[in-house]
């Protein structure tokens, strides 16, 4: 039953998956490519096969940022040349900003933004990170000025440090560009002037705003444009022109209503895992296999699903996981309390979550190393619903065995699941003097279930193996949810 279910489950989170990317190959045409050319003539260019064309539509947020980042990784492993960013965005949060900054220059191909047709606030300054920007007639890029998560102004120190922060980061990511620099500082700070010899380019008190045709305007010795890279209004004409005489091939990235979820996932992780913890523990204090279990694995799948579509890890932990789950049923259905199969089992579902939490990259990724730091923040995710866990765990122990929810979740359900008609007297309460007593097995005990002593009836684990019901077995001890048994040999 553990491996039917689990294999449904494996199969719908594996077809979101790959639900969350889709891709298309197009062929730019001849007429296409020689128009595009037109637009884009007298600029030389490098020739590319493979665009990977990631949407960046909207407010720039969490999921933003996991598009791009899944979609930068595929490009990676997969050998694109180009990453492309179709942006129209009125901007967004600047701490996914600041990440996606970092995640476009690890990328070791072309990245190019086309502006179609406004990239505003985080989107200017994300696009000032990439070795190109392409621009359609009408677009608008500009207004990049931090501010808080309301629309409101920041506070003067913070801002001061804001500013300083991220005029660095421009200038290392932007270095090799003679104006852009200028060009973004002016479009984040008012209070910069932006010159280039005598001609004042942006006053003091305004914030840089540059349309398309501004943006091509040259200045300085060699003549440079400020920011643009060519007009092109047709995204497919301006792939064809950057193929050259190749055919391109091009994957675009297909944004889905699996990356918010994902944002809700990744925010509730370390609750999920605690829900987790404390379903798996109630499942191997209850007989048979039952509501606990299957809840115990359907949220470790969710939150590796979560993580998986927000482009932090592969398929890999899903792999792992699914590894952990045949070991835990082993456990239940081949050596019950054994815990021979089960500890490790669990370890590897544990160490699955970690591994889907933390941001892995290709192996084809320029200077990427492993770090403690890319585990840091799963570690603490997985030690913080641990302890809710724990916690969790304790307050069942202490209150759940005495309410009607245990008797319906737990015992009724276990006990039909053993496939033998049993009438359920009321339970009765633990008492530590029947420690020691012997009791008749009034279940099978796989290896929990019901012991009965004098016509009354207790919940019972056996602290080894398993025992068909009708067996002699002495109590040893009394636990959270009932006695600890020993089977009494004949």
């Amino acid at each position: 039953m553990i491996i039917r279910c689990c294999t449904l489950i494996c199969f719908v989170v594996m077809a979101s998956f790959a639900n969350s990317t889709a891709s298309a190959q197009v062929a730019a045409g001849d007429a296409e490519n020689a128009e595009s050319s037109k637009a884009l003539e007298g600029k030389p260019q490098d020739a590319s096969s493979k665009f990977y064309v990631i949407p960046v539509q909207g407010p720039i947020g969490q999921p933003t940022l996991y598009a791009i980042r899944g979609g930068v990784k595929t490009a990676i492993s997969e050998g694109y040349d180009t990453v492309v960013l179709d942006m129209k965005t009125p901007g967004g949060r600047l701490d996914s900003t600041l990440e996606i900054m970092e995640i476009l220059d690890r990328f070791p191909g072309k990245t190019i933004t086309y502006v179609n047709d406004e990239a505003i606030s985080a989107g200017a300054i994300i696009a000032s990170v990439t070795h190109e920007i392409y621009f359609t007639s009408k677009a608008v890029i500009g207004s990049a000025e931090p501010v808080t998560g309301q629309g409101q102004d920041i506070n003067e120190s913070m801002k001061r440090k804001l500013m300083s922060y991220l005029n660095a980061k421009m200038e290392a990511y932007t270095d090799q560009y003679p104006f852009r620099s200028d060009v973004i500082r002016a479009m984040m700070d008012p209070e910069f002037e932006f010159k280039v010899g005598d001609e004042i380019i942006s006053p003091k008190g305004e914030l840089l705003n540059l349309t398309a045709k501004r943006a091509h305007e040259v200045y300085g010795d060699p003549p440079m444009p400020l920011l643009g890279s060519g007009i092109v209004d047709d995204l497919d004409k301006l792939i064809g022109s950057l193929a050259m005489d190749t055919d391109p091939v091009v994957t675009r990235f297909e944004a889905s209503w699996s990356l918010n979820l994902a944002e809700f996932i990744v925010g509730l992780a370390p609750f999920l895992l605690a829900v987790a913890v404390i379903s798996v523990y109630v499942e191997f204090q209850s007989p048979g296999f039952g509501v606990f279990g299957i809840v115990g694995v359907v949220f470790f799948l969710i939150a590796i699903f979560g993580h998986n579509v927000a482009g932090l890890s592969g398929h890999e932990p899903l792999l792992l996981f699914i590894i952990g789950v045949a070991l835990l049923a082993l456990e239940v259905f081949v050596a019950p309390g054994t815990l021979f199969f089960a500890i490790p089992g669990f370890v590897l579902m544990l160490a699955s979550l970690v591994w889907a939490m933390a941001d892995i990259w290709p192996a084809e990724t320029p200077d990427f190393v492993w770090s403690w730091e890319m585990f840091e923040k799963p570690v603490q995710n997985l030690i913080g619903g641990v302890l809710m866990g724990v916690v969790g765990v304790l307050v069942l122990a202490r209150f759940l065995p005495k309410t009607f929810l245990w008797d319906r979740l737990v015992l009724k359900e276990s006990i039909a699941g053993v496939g033998r008609e049993v009438e359920l007297p009321s339970e009765a309460p633990v008492e530590s003097s029947l420690v020691g007593a012997i009791a008749v097995a009034a279940t099978d005990l796989m290896p929990g279930g019901q012991i009965e002593i004098e016509g009354r009836r207790f919940e019972a684990k056996l602290n080894f193996g398993s025992a068909d019901r009708g067996a002699q077995v002495r109590v040893l001890a009394k636990s959270d949810f009932g006695y600890v048994v020993e089977l009494v040999e004949s």
